[in-house]
């Protein structure tokens, strides 16, 4: 049985591509456009992937709402973002997250198999 991946993104181009490539390499992706869809479908999957600026609910505010509800609490975030400020990094490290990747110059296939390796 394959993993299914909840992947959090409001650029639709970025979204749609690295699901792609996800699928392609065998994961079940379920998609979301900002941090309160996400939050809405993270009960489905095994494993969140966000980005961090987003509209109505930022990544961190996902996390952070995630890690206080008993069925969330414990399920592995990653980060993918352009943001790599250090107050950001410690904000997602104090918010939880399992992993924190830079989307800066790397294409969708560097960041799924990134994501793969994070997910085991």
């Amino acid at each position: 049985m394959s993993k299914k991946v909840l992947l959090v993104e409001d650029d639709a181009l970025v979204r749609q591509s690295l699901a792609r490539v996800l699928v392609s390499k065998g994961l079940d992706v379920i998609e979301a456009a900002n941090g309160k869809e996400g939050l809405a479908k993270a009960a489905e999957v095994d494993l969140v992937v966000t980005d961090v600026r987003m509209p109505e609910m930022d990544g961190l505010q996902m996390v952070e709402a995630m890690r206080k509800d008993e069925k969330l609490k414990a399920k592995p975030v990653i980060i993918l973002s352009n943001d790599e400020q250090p107050g950001t990094l410690n904000q997602a490290l104090e918010a939880g997250v399992t992993v924190y990747l830079s989307k800066n110059n790397q294409d969708a296939e560097s960041i799924a198999g990134q994501i793969l390796a994070a997910a085991g």
